[in-house]
């Protein structure tokens, strides 16, 4: 347990004991901050981490879980499939985590799995291109190119779902599809997502520089591997919370974690919205870090935000088919 000062009032922050036993072993261990290493090495961190957790248990029965690929601007873009029992009620395009630079089709399995199930849509998981190899947009541009793929697939409404770099690239899509007429979507669910380069708000001041297994640090590391010299950081594709207009973005979820440096960036996307008329819920988790959704099966807090979620999603689904 730690202090620190926040908007001038000293508050005491409490990690979850879940992830105070990760970041105890991540300190023993020496593990090194995405920040200070290569993106290669970042890469190779993550899947030896995902790989060291115990394998996910009571993942939901579905129909049939496939690889496959959609023609993209760069080449083949490798996506996942879960479509659940029954019938399908709509199709998600799910865009994961990872700063821009890590993470692949098997880092969010499980979550797929779970939306899947819960939602009754398919979910179409996309491996998109990553930073600093393909800095922006070629991001950008696989999802949207899987985002008009999936409009031709049916049956039912389209969704977009997000966690971290991939809820800002869910939100730039859903910018590029307001302004292009298309395609509709019904909902969008961003978890703790990057919606702004500054890097100053007070979750940033607040938690930034404790590592807790996402700083302001490793998100300056990022946002230079994503936007090298060049790109503009303030384009709302890049920064969604830099828009002008914010009116007839689709309904909105947002997911913010307490002791993420993002939280406040999300949560001023939400506001940003609400304040245009779009329709937009939140919540904020206390004593989660950055990621939570991926420890659903252990932390009954995060498992009580999935299942917001799917019911969440479902709903849109339902207002979707209206």
């Amino acid at each position: 347990m730690s202090s620190a000062k926040s908007e001038g009032t000293a508050r005491v922050l409490t990690v979850h004991r879940y992830y105070q036993a990760i970041l105890d072993r991540y300190a023993e261990a020496a593990r090194p901050y995405f920040h200070q290493v290569s993106a290669p090495a970042a890469r190779e961190m993550l899947r030896a981490g995902s790989a060291a957790a115990p394998p996910p248990r009571d993942l939901p029965e579905l129909d049939s879980v496939t690889d496959a690929t959609v023609a993209g601007p760069g080449g083949p873009i490798p996506i996942r499939r879960y479509r659940p029992t029954g019938p399908v009620a709509g199709l998600c395009v799910y865009l994961h985590a990872g700063g821009w630079i890590m993470g692949d089709l098997d880092f969010a399995d499980a979550t797929c799995r779970r939306l899947a199930a819960g939602t009754g849509c398919e979910v179409v998981s996309v491996d998109y291109r990553l930073a600093p190899e393909h800095p922006f947009p070629a991001a950008l541009d696989d999802a949207w190119a899987v985002l008009e793929w999936a409009a031709t697939q049916g049956p039912g409404p389209l969704l977009l779902v997000g966690e971290s770099a991939g809820g800002n690239i869910a939100a730039a899509c859903a910018l590029r599809a307001r302004d292009a007429g298309g395609p509709p979507i019904a909902g969008q669910f961003l978890a703790y997502p990057v919606t702004d380069h500054g890097l100053d708000t007070a979750s940033h001041r607040e938690v930034g520089g404790r590592n807790w297994l996402l700083s302001t640090a490793d998100m300056r590391c990022f946002w230079d591997h994503y936007c090298p010299p060049g790109v503009n950081r303030d384009d709302p594709l890049v920064s969604p919370l830099r828009l002008a207009d914010a009116a007839g973005l689709p309904p909105t979820l947002v997911f913010v974690a307490e002791l993420d440096p993002l939280r406040d960036e999300g949560l001023a996307y939400a506001a940003r919205l609400a304040a245009a008329g779009v329709p937009v819920d939140t919540r904020t988790d206390a004593g989660m870090l950055h990621g939570y959704l991926g420890a659903a099966e252990v932390v009954p807090i995060a498992a009580e935000a999935l299942a917001q979620a799917t019911a969440w999603l479902r709903s849109r689904i339902k207002d979707g088919e209206g």
